[in-house]
């Protein structure tokens, strides 16, 4: 038998079933069983919270791995390594079982079987006690969270204007208290003096950026440069002035991944650690005046959706900032024109690209390429002509399945027709009944469902065909129409032909400097979702010279 291992470890776990006591176990019982693992069916998560589904690659990749037969057997340790979310740690080992792989746990020795209603009745059972643990454990890093922010200790996570001090008893981390960096509190008052006197939240960055102030740390996101929402959220940052306010936000779980939430104001926990202050009430509430005076004369919270075409889409090929739309002047005449945010936003030591090109002309170039290169009646043609192939193996794939899906629905129907008369017959309604009928009935529906599409796929491949070359010609003939009157549904059109982002470098041309754009588009993006086909990719890297 061909196994897979799969080994997973939360953030709140260290030593108590680690990695590699997981993958060692797991490889023992292999041993003991008699089958072999190969190394690229080793799949281990690390730091994953059993509660996260869909940023789980690994997990992801066991079952994409499972339904393309390429192992047999599936080892892990116990439900607590898949899951901690009862009903989707059960559907996902009914899809792996149902992909023909077993699933065994080395540590009770259990292979896991769900082929009848007392089987998912366990199953389920053990899983609501994975989530209760989980619960359990959330319950108890809160209630210790709590306990250290009530005493004005660090909880997590670092602040601009602090140093994380460790307080140790030998070798043992006690807890970490918050000392406030005097070159970065300098920084900080800075800040706060400027916006008051003020100025803008750009003014101010440009100014930092020129002096080469080093920036607050933002991990794999940041530039290493400041920003204008960094300083924005420390203008509001009460710390500041001496006053911890924590639990705002609660972390939880939607649709299978972590989302944090705001929580009523009655739940927030406020301390006030004078020790802390780095501004004045003075400083401190001259900033508030102002900031909600901006926000009564009209400034809106949060983003608003991008109206240019390549907003969110072309980057800057200097500094890898994003392009945004501003006004520019060309001649005697104002119009808008894409330049890099970045050196708009932070200044010219952040980045050293200040041209400016109308929206009109960047946008007719690639509007232009993409009819000519990409949805050129040639090319479109080869696709929809792969797209049929593909269509069409699918199609025999699944009438070829036909007589065996009938052969398990008339099987169905007889047990459903069997199990209505022990019911009729019996003086009261057993639960296993009624549940072993629910069970039978949906596997039918779906069984029904894939009879119909067998029987119907000859005629809707030719049908959907027609239907993918009608949408696509429409969508050569009012391209130019859609970018007038639609810019929503002209972005949408250019993400779907794009792979990654259009990276626009400033050249010097014989018309003066102009962007040389650079992307990949790929044709099939546009057929996948809908046909089930696989990239088709057009010429890789283009760079159109942009004419006024």
């Amino acid at each position: 038998m061909r196994c897979a291992i799969y080994a997973r470890r939360s953030t709140d776990e260290h030593q108590a079933a680690s990695l590699d006591v997981q993958l060692e176990e797991a490889r023992r019982f292999i041993a003991a069983k008699g089958w072999t693992c190969e190394p690229e069916h080793v799949y281990i998560e690390d730091a994953v919270s059993r509660a996260e589904f869909k940023k789980r690659p690994e997990l992801i990749r066991v079952l994409n791995a499972a339904e393309s037969k390429a192992f047999d057997v599936l080892v892990t340790r116990d439900e607590t390594r898949l899951g901690g979310d009862m009903n989707r740690t059960t559907l996902w080992i009914q899809d792996l079982l149902d992909a023909g792989v077993q699933l065994h746990y080395y540590v009770s020795g259990e292979r896991v079987e769900l082929n009848n209603a007392t089987a998912k009745l366990l199953a389920m059972v053990k899983n609501y006690t994975a989530e209760i643990e989980r619960e359990k454990i959330s319950s108890r890093t809160h209630e210790h969270l709590l306990n250290k922010a009530r005493r004005g200790l660090n909880v997590g996570g670092r602040c601009y204007g602090y140093d994380n001090v460790e307080q140790r008893d030998g070798d043992r981390r006690v807890h970490v208290e918050y000392s406030i960096n005097a070159e970065q509190a300098e920084i900080v008052r800075g800040i706060f003096a400027s916006y008051a006197a003020g100025e803008g939240l750009r003014t101010i960055v440009k100014g930092l950026n020129a002096r080469g102030v080093s920036a607050p740390s933002a991990g794999k996101r940041g530039t290493g440069s400041w920003s204008t929402s960094a300083v924005h959220a420390m203008l509001r940052r009460e710390r500041y002035r001496g006053a911890i306010v924590w639990n705002r936000r609660e972390k939880t779980y939607r649709k299978g991944t972590k989302v944090r939430i705001e929580r009523g104001a009655h739940d927030w926990l406020r301390v006030d650690m004078p020790s802390h202050r780095i501004i004045d009430d003075e400083a401190w509430f001259a900033v508030q005046k102002r900031l909600a005076a901006n926000v009564t004369g009209g400034a809106k919270a949060g983003g608003r959706p991008p109206r240019y075409l390549l907003s969110g889409i072309a980057r800057c090929g200097e500094c890898g900032g994003p392009l945004t739309a501003i006004n520019g002047k060309f001649g005697n005449e104002t119009v808008k024109a894409y330049t890099c945010a970045y050196h708009r936003d932070r200044g010219e030591d952040v980045c050293g690209s200040a041209l400016r090109r109308p929206v009109e002309s960047l946008n007719g170039a690639i509007v232009e390429w993409v009819r000519d290169n990409v949805l050129s009646e040639e090319l479109v043609l080869a696709t929809l002509k792969r797209v049929r192939e593909r269509l069409s193996e699918r199609a025999e794939v699944t009438t070829s399945e036909l007589p065996g899906l009938q052969a398990q629905a008339q099987k169905l129907r007889a047990e459903i027709d069997r199990l209505v008369e022990a019911i009729a017959t019996a003086n009261s309604k057993p639960a296993a009944l009624v549940s072993a009928i629910a069970d039978r009935q949906e596997r039918l529906s779906d069984l029904e469902a894939r009879m119909r599409a067998a029987q119907a796929a000859p005629g809707a491949i030719s049908l959907e065909i027609r239907r993918l070359e009608l949408e696509t010609r429409k969508r050569i003939d009012n391209l130019r129409a859609v970018l007038e009157r639609n810019p929503e549904e002209a972005r949408a059109l250019m993400l779907s032909v794009f792979e990654g982002p259009l990276v626009c470098t400033p050249i010097e041309t014989s018309a003066g400097k102009r962007f040389q754009i650079e992307g990949n588009a790929v044709i099939g993006r546009i057929f996948a979702g809908e046909a089930g086909v696989s990239n088709s990719a057009s010429p890789r890297g283009f760079e159109p010279l942009l004419q006024p």
